[in-house]
C-alpha cells in the first residue's frame, strides 16, 4: 500500500521516480520514506513538462515557479540567484547528479549560466534534506538531474527566436539531445546555444542618467553548453556512468537604472564564464548492500572587466580593473545502503572535497586559497508500522584551511592570512504517515550547518571590508508539518507549514573606518539571528479539456539580532499559476501568471522593489503525428515595468516563436 500512495503522489506532481521516464536515477539523492519501496524528498521536483510549459530556459527561472522559492537577480553582477525559504545559494548548494558544482571562492553559482534543455528534472529539498548530500546544506539542496536514454535511439531538437515590442529580433536559441540504450550500455549527448543581443525595457520606463530606455544597455549574453554521458549496465542492479559537461558563457552587466541617491552605476562586462565538469558515478549491489560512489573534477574560470563609463573602452579610474579567476575542485564520495531487514534500511556516506581558488588583477601576482571539506553521515529508515515510517540521520562535517594568501598592493608582497579550521554536527528526524489510500502526512526536524566560504573569511570587498579568518559555521533548526493528497482522483494538492531558527548568521558589521582603505568599513561576523515562518501550498488538476495549477508561498523573515537590518530579496507573498486549454487533440493554449509582493534589495532599506504581477500567453500546435510542436506567444503580455532588484528593470513585452521535435 505504501508503494502505491507514494508513487501516486509523485506522479501527480509531475515528478515520478520511475526508470522509464528518462530520469538519470543514478544522479538522484533522496530521503527514503519506506525501507523497501519508493523514495520521497521533503521538497519539490520540477520536471521537463513544467519547464517547457513555463518556457523556462535557465535553472533560476525554472526554480522561480516553485512555492517557497524566489528568484533574485543580483543586479550589480547580473547573476540569477534564488532564495529557498529565505536561504541563499551559499546555504542551499547546487548539485548536478549529486555532484556539488558551486564556485570554490564564494559558494555561489550563477543559475543564469545553467540552461534546462538537457535536464530531466530539478529536485529541491527544503530544510529537511538528506545528509547523504554532504556538508553545507544549511537550508536545503538543489539537484539538477540529467537525462538517461530508454530506447535504442531517441532524441529531440528544439529552438526558437524572440522579438521586442517594436519587432526587432533580439535573441535566438537552438538545442539538441540524442541518446541510445543498447541494454548493457548507453550513451547520451546534448548541445545548446542561447544568444541574446539585448532586451527591451517596458514603454513606461522613465529615462535616468545611466539608462535612456528602449534597448537595455549592456544586456547581452551568450551561452554554449555540451554534455556527454556513457553508461555501462552489466546486470539489472549495477550501473557505471562517466559524464562530461562543458559550459561557456559571455555576458554584459546592465548598469544601475534606479533613482536612489548615492548609488552609482557599474560598467562591467564578463569576457568569459567557463565551467567544465568531469564526473564518474557508480552503483554496485553486493548481497544486502548497495555501494555507490562519485568522483569528480570541476574547473571554473572567468574574467571580469570594469570600465570607466558606458563606452566600455577605457579603464583609467580607480574603480576600473581587470580580474581573473582560475579555480578547480576535486572530490569524491562513497555511500553504502544496507537493507538490514524488511523494515530497516541504513545509509552511510563519506564525502571529500578540495576547493582551490586562484585569482589576480592585471599587473598583480596570483593568490592561492585552498579548503578541504569532509563529512561522514548515517541515515536510517525504519518502518514502525505498515503506515508509519521513521527517518533519522546524523553527520559530522569538518573543514581544513590549507592555504590562504593575502596581497598588499602598496608593497606588492604576497603573504599568508591567518588560517582557522572548523567543524559542525548535523541531525535530521522525520515521520511519514500514510493517513489514507491517497494521503501522506510528514513531520520533520533538521539541525543543519554551513561553513563560511573563502570570500566570507578573506575578502577585502574592494577595500571596504576587513577579513575575518575566525568565522564559525552558521546554524539552523528547521521544523515542518506537511500533507499531500489526491481529491476526487483529479485534484492533487499539497501544503506545508514551516519554522526555522538561524543562529551565528554571518553578517557585515560596521567597524572603525580607519581599518579599511575605502571607508566606511565592515567585517563579516557571526552575530545574526533570524526567525523564519512560512507556508507553501500547491494544487494541480486535470479538468477534461483544461489543465490548471497554482503554487503559493508565504514567508515571514525577522532579524532577531537587529531589527533595523532588513533581510533582502524575499517577497512575503508569491503566487505562480497556469492554465492550459486543450482546444483539440493537437491544439493548445496556455496562460501563466506570476504575482509577487514587495521586497528589500538592500539591508538598510534604502532600495526596495514594489510588488508586481505579470502574465504570459502562448498557443501551440502538433504536426507530423504529434512529433513536432510549434508554439508562438508573448511574455510580459501587458508590458509591465517590474524588478527583482531595485534599479535593474526586467524585460518588457517580448514575442517568441519556437519548435520542438522528438524522435
Amino acid at each position: 500500500m505504501r508503494k502505491t500512495v507514494i508513487s501516486l503522489l509523485l506522479a501527480s506532481s509531475g515528478a515520478a521516480f520511475g526508470a522509464d521516464d528518462g530520469i538519470f536515477t543514478l544522479g538522484t539523492v533522496v530521503v527514503t520514506a519506506s525501507a523497501l519501496h519508493e523514495s520521497i524528498e521533503n521538497g519539490q521536483s520540477i520536471d521537463v513538462k513544467t519547464m517547457r510549459l513555463y518556457d523556462k530556459e535557465t535553472v533560476g527561472t525554472a526554480l522561480n515557479t516553485t512555492a517557497g522559492i524566489s528568484i533574485s537577480k543580483v543586479g550589480a553582477r547580473n547573476e540569477e540567484m534564488v532564495y529557498v525559504r529565505g536561504f541563499d545559494l551559499r546555504q542551499v548548494p547546487v548539485f548536478v547528479d549529486g555532484i556539488p558544482v558551486y564556485v570554490p571562492y564564494d559558494g555561489y553559482v550563477d543559475l543564469g549560466r545553467f540552461n534546462t534543455f538537457d535536464l530531466s528534472r530539478i529536485d529541491v529539498a527544503k530544510g529537511f534534506s538528506s545528509l547523504i548530500y554532504g556538508p553545507n546544506t544549511l537550508g536545503g539542496a538543489i539537484n539538477l538531474v540529467s537525462r538517461r536514454p530508454q530506447k535504442e535511439f531517441e532524441g529531440e531538437v528544439g529552438g526558437g527566436a524572440t522579438w521586442t515590442d517594436n519587432g526587432k529580433n533580439n535573441g535566438n536559441r537552438i538545442y539538441a539531445n540524442v541518446g541510445s540504450n543498447q541494454g548493457n550500455w548507453y550513451i547520451q549527448a546534448g548541445a545548446s546555444y542561447l544568444d541574446q543581443n539585448f532586451y527591451r525595457l517596458p514603454d513606461s520606463f522613465d529615462a535616468v542618467k545611466s539608462e535612456d530606455g528602449g534597448n537595455r544597455d549592456n544586456s547581452y549574453n551568450t551561452d554554449r553548453k555540451y554534455n556527454l554521458k556513457v553508461g555501462f549496465t552489466p546486470n539489472a542492479t549495477d550501473e557505471y556512468s562517466l559524464n562530461y559537461i562543458s559550459q561557456h558563457g559571455v555576458k554584459g552587466n546592465p548598469p544601475y537604472a534606479g533613482s536612489v541617491p548615492g548609488v552609482t552605476a557599474r560598467y562591467w562586462q564578463w569576457p568569459y564564464w567557463d565551467k567544465d565538469s568531469l564526473y564518474f558515478i557508480s552503483s554496485t549491489q553486493i548481497g544486502i548492500a548497495t555501494l555507490k560512489s562519485r568522483a569528480f573534477h570541476d574547473t571554473y574560470q572567468n574574467s571580469l572587466f570594469a570600465y570607466d563609463d558606458a563606452t566600455y573602452t577605457t579603464q583609467k579610474k580607480g574603480s576600473s580593473f581587470q580580474s581573473w579567476y582560475d579555480d578547480y575542485t576535486n572530490g569524491a564520495s562513497v555511500e553504502g545502503d544496507f537493507q538490514l531487514s524488511d523494515i530497516n534500511l541504513l545509509k552511510t556516506a563519506y564525502h571529500w572535497k578540495d576547493d582551490v581558488h586562484r585569482e589576480h588583477n592585471a599587473g598583480e601576482p596570483i593568490r592561492h586559497d585552498e579548503d578541504r571539506t569532509q563529512s561522514i553521515a548515517l541515515e536510517d529508515t525504519h518502518d514502525l508500522t505498515d503506515k508509519l515510517s521513521l527517518v533519522a540521520g546524523v553527520s559530522h562535517d569538518w573543514r581544513d584551511s590549507l592555504q590562504a594568501e593575502d596581497y598588499n598592493a602598496k608593497t606588492r608582497v604576497v603573504s599568508d592570512f591567518a588560517r582557522d579550521d572548523s567543524n559542525a554536527n548535523n541531525a535530521t528526524l522525520g515521520l511519514f504517515y500514510q493517513s489514507t489510500d491517497s494521503g501522506l502526512l510528514h513531520a520533520t526536524f533538521a539541525r543543519k550547518s554551513r561553513f563560511p566560504t573563502i570570500k566570507d573569511r578573506y575578502s577585502y570587498r574592494m577595500g571596504t571590508a576587513l577579513p575575518n579568518a575566525d568565522l564559525k559555521s552558521e546554524r539552523a533548526n528547521h521544523f515542518e508539518i506537511g500533507y499531500d493528497d489526491v481529491f476526487a482522483t483529479i485534484w492533487h494538492w499539497n501544503a506545508s507549514v514551516y519554522h526555522s531558527e538561524v543562529s551565528d548568521l554571518i553578517q557585515a558589521i560596521s567597524i572603525p573606518a580607519t581599518a579599511c582603505s575605502t571607508p566606511p568599513c565592515t567585517q563579516m561576523q557571526n552575530v545574526g539571528k533570524v526567525r523564519i515562518d512560512g507556508f507553501d501550498g500547491g494544487v494541480r488538476a486535470d479538468l477534461n479539456s483544461w489543465d490548471v495549477g497554482a503554487s503559493y508561498g508565504y514567508i515571514s523573515r525577522k532579524n532577531i539580532s537587529d531589527s533595523s537590518v532588513h533581510l533582502t530579496d524575499t517577497p512575503r507573498h508569491k503566487l505562480v499559476g497556469d492554465a492550459t486549454w486543450h482546444i483539440d487533440d493537437l491544439w493548445t493554449a496556455t496562460g501563466s501568471v506570476e504575482v509577487s509582493s514587495s521586497r528589500y534589495s538592500t539591508s538598510d532599506g534604502k532600495q526596495q522593489v514594489g510588488g508586481f504581477g505579470i502574465a504570459n500567453l502562448k498557443t501551440g500546435y502538433r504536426l507530423f503525428e504529434r512529433s513536432l510542436l510549434v508554439e508562438i506567444g508573448v511574455r510580459n503580455l501587458f508590458d509591465r515595468l517590474y524588478e527583482y532588484s531595485e534599479g535593474f528593470p526586467e524585460a518588457g513585452r517580448t514575442y517568441f516563436a519556437q519548435f520542438n521535435i522528438g524522435f
